[in-house]
């Protein structure tokens, strides 16, 4: 079935031909025709990759009326990134219809801006949930015209803690709209939303995931000896050096920690992870969408809303909690027809819960070996002078514990820890001297710039 035959106008189909999407998914076969042709409230259960975003803006670009000056729909979406990316959606597919405005709204950017914006003729908004609210009691938008309210990602919004937030919101919102809710999983916070807030006679669409698992991208697993996982990381990559991709961790501190370990490998790597403010997270993203970073490195929550085109590959450092997950992460490559890799770095007692993922998600992995670099095995000591010591409240363990945190260094890395005065120093591997030296560039401490040399004399003369 084609778009047109679900119902989609011609301006619409025009914007879709000009993006390259000719063939609805499975969402959209079953969403599309539902918001067009009911006004009964909708429950999706679908992961993120199947299309959704498309599933209800479509319909909704079809039925608002752009000469109405108000705001017509609201989309909840969990994080900036997402919201920016649904926005874009909303825009590229009204391209060839009457002036349709799309307006996201987020935390982290001076909120009297985003004001200003809104004063203009506004007809979709998509919001993160405490935001919208800080609009809402400045009285800065009008949600009195809405015709349709959508949770996008709901589970997500409820696992980041925004349960409150959301019950605020839809109180507020005018009664017999349409509501819409997309969720991956279906928690018991969830469940509540839907019970407390939708008609009786919503209509559920399921998606299993199996059936939307990406059949162009290859199922791959690295197995690793215990204690040289990030050897192994370094030898797979090494392998890569041209192409680019997403690095999953379960924790932000792992994922913090992960790219300071990678620094002055032969990719460039950032982070990206909770602990970020808005500022560096956009410095992350422009570097990786600019191709000035190779590896992404990524918590499940952080990167939820990124699309970037071309990624060659997709690897799991740490397995993924859940099934739907792995669907997530995986669904980043591999866009547009094209193929990619989704590689996981698992023990021999790990290989079971390949088994699970393979059952539930009807996919089969592959083996691959990788030679392991020669530096690996350097021990070759070294001896890094710096110019803090007691004066700027290190001792032997903080001064242990700093470099742990802000170098990427294991506790068992660092050797012959000495702190005096205003000097330090201590023995490492020769293979970490550019990872320290990178991360410790331009740190601060006490109004003194750390600097680091291998000359001890000139370290004692305390001239850097």
């Amino acid at each position: 079935m084609t778009f047109s035959e679900l119902g989609i106008n011609d301006n619409i189909l025009q914007a879709l031909q000009e993006n390259k999407i000719s063939e609805p998914t499975d969402i959209q076969l079953q969403a599309i025709p539902h918001i067009l042709e009911q006004n009964t409230d909708l429950v999706a259960v679908a992961q993120t990759g199947t299309g959704k975003t498309a599933a209800f803006s479509l319909p909704i670009l079809q039925t608002l009326d752009p000469k109405l000056a108000h705001i017509q729909a609201l989309v909840l979406v969990p994080t900036r990134e997402l919201g920016q990316q649904v926005a874009r959606e909303f825009f590229l597919f009204s391209k060839y219809m009457p002036r349709v405005f799309a307006e996201a709204v987020y935390g982290g950017t001076p909120i009297e801006d985003q004001i200003k914006r809104l004063k203009r003729s506004t007809h979709v908004v998509v919001a993160t949930p405490g935001r919208l609210l800080d609009l809402l009691e400045r009285k800065a938008l009008d949600l009195q015209h809405l015709k349709y309210l959508v949770l996008d990602e709901a589970d997500e919004m409820i696992n980041m803690g925004f349960k409150a937030e959301i019950d605020r919101i839809l109180s507020s919102c005018p009664k017999g709209i349409t509501n819409m809710l997309f969720t991956a999983t279906m928690p018991v916070d969830v469940k509540q939303i839907i019970q407390d807030y939708l008609s009786s006679d919503f209509v559920e669409i399921r998606i299993r995931a199996e059936e939307f698992v990406n059949r162009k991208i290859d199922h791959e697993y690295l197995l690793y000896k215990q204690g040289e996982k990030l050897d192994y990381l370094k030898a797979y990559l090494s392998e890569r050096q041209d192409q680019r991709g997403i690095l999953f961790c379960r924790t932000k501190t792992a994922a913090k920690r992960l790219a300071k370990q990678l620094a002055g490998f032969v990719v460039v790597a950032d982070a990206l992870h909770g602990n970020l403010n808005q500022e560096m997270r956009d410095k992350v993203m422009r570097g990786f969408k600019k191709n000035r970073i190779n590896l992404l490195v990524a918590t499940d929550i952080a990167a939820r809303g990124i699309d970037v085109k071309d990624l060659d590959y997709i690897i799991h450092y740490h397995l993924p909690e859940k099934p739907e997950y792995y669907t997530h992460r995986s669904g980043r490559t591999a866009r547009a027809g094209k193929s990619g890799i989704s590689v996981c770095l698992v023990k021999e007692e790990d290989l079971p819960e390949l088994k699970v993922l393979e059952e539930d998600l009807n996919i089969r992995f592959t083996e691959i070996k990788v030679k392991l670099l020669s530096e690996s095995k350097d021990t070759t000591p070294l001896t890094l002078y710096m110019n803090m010591g007691f004066g700027q409240g290190f001792t032997k363990n903080t001064l242990a514990e700093f470099l742990v945190e802000e170098a990427g260094l294991s506790l068992g890395d660092i050797q012959q820890v000495v702190v005096e005065d205003n000097r330090s120093y201590f023995d490492v591997s020769e293979r970490y001297k550019e990872q320290i030296l990178i991360n410790l560039k331009g740190y601060k401490l006490a109004h003194r710039n750390l600097k680091l040399t291998l000359d001890g004399e000139k370290s004692r003369r305390n001239i850097y």
